[in-house]
């Protein structure tokens, strides 16, 4: 696979449409080993293969208007075992992020709210008992979009958006990158489907989606460490417009290397 390659043949994973039972029960899916004989979702969700993602780096779009961008990050000195230390994310890689991200989108600030570690296991995405990191968070492989968390007190009257910042520990990616949809090719009415998402101390609640051929995806091939991904989820001025679904997408035998291990950080910038 080269670095500059435009496009690729990936599969990504959608809601099946109509597989949701309509027993009075909210559409849910666990991200972790469910309980015997307790459904680890209860809708179905498919594989779609030879899906084209396209090449963010070269792609003529930009987070005003498609709500995706790239940023470069000193990674230097961040070691992957650093991330496992929640002081290390607080006094180095957040301020650091909040530099890199205000840069990169002309912000005045940014405030962040959360976080989120993910160290594949080997068996992903089955989970198998025992095996190192499967107790971790996971890579998500349905597309999705994290909804904007409106219970979150915010103080300021300027404009800000709700982006998550998404990075691989090492690099250069290629196990289950994350890939990104072009909102613009979305059908807000009919591709979004809407979930709790269960965690083992907490639950969001997101949509999932549809498939539908006019969609658009991107990722950043080879994405190295010292790449982060800035992905809109909410605006102030356009709502969820320009909120991008996303997931980990399979890029098969074009996809290589040791497991990937990732953090995403959740917040507020503020223009």
């Amino acid at each position: 696979m080269e670095a500059d390659s435009e496009t690729l043949a990936a599969t990504v994973r959608y809601v099946k449409r109509d597989s949701c039972k309509d027993d009075g029960q909210k559409p849910y899916i666990l991200h972790y080993a469910a309980p015997k004989g307790f459904p680890q979702n209860n809708f179905a969700i498919e594989p779609v293969h030879g899906i084209k993602v396209h090449n963010l780096r070269t792609a003529d779009i930009s987070y005003q208007t498609n709500g995706m961008a790239i940023a470069s990050l000193d990674s230097s000195k961040m070691q992957p075992k650093a991330f496992d230390d929640d002081d290390w994310i607080e006094s180095v890689y957040l301020p650091a992020l909040h530099d890199c991200v205000c840069k990169a989108l002309g912000a005045q600030d940014m405030t962040v709210f959360d976080w989120m570690l993910r160290k594949r296991s080997p068996s992903f995405p089955k989970r198998e008992e025992g095996e190192v990191n499967v107790n971790s968070h996971q890579p998500s492989l349905s597309a999705h979009i994290g909804m904007f968390s409106s219970n979150i007190a915010v103080k300021r009257d300027s404009r800000r958006n709700q982006p998550s910042i998404w990075k691989p520990l090492t690099g250069p990616c290629r196990d289950f990158p994350l890939a990104f949809l072009d909102p613009k090719s979305v059908d807000q009415e009919r591709d979004l489907f809407k979930v709790d998402e269960v965690f083992p101390t907490v639950a969001n609640e997101v949509f999932q989606v549809y498939h539908n051929p006019n969609h658009k995806w991107y990722y950043i091939p080879n994405q190295l460490d010292s790449e982060v991904a800035i992905f809109n989820a909410f605006d102030s001025e356009n709502g969820q417009s320009l909120a991008v679904p996303h997931c980990s997408c399979d890029l098969g035998e074009a996809g290589s290397g040791v497991p990937r291990q990732s953090i995403e950080v959740r917040a507020f910038v503020f223009y």
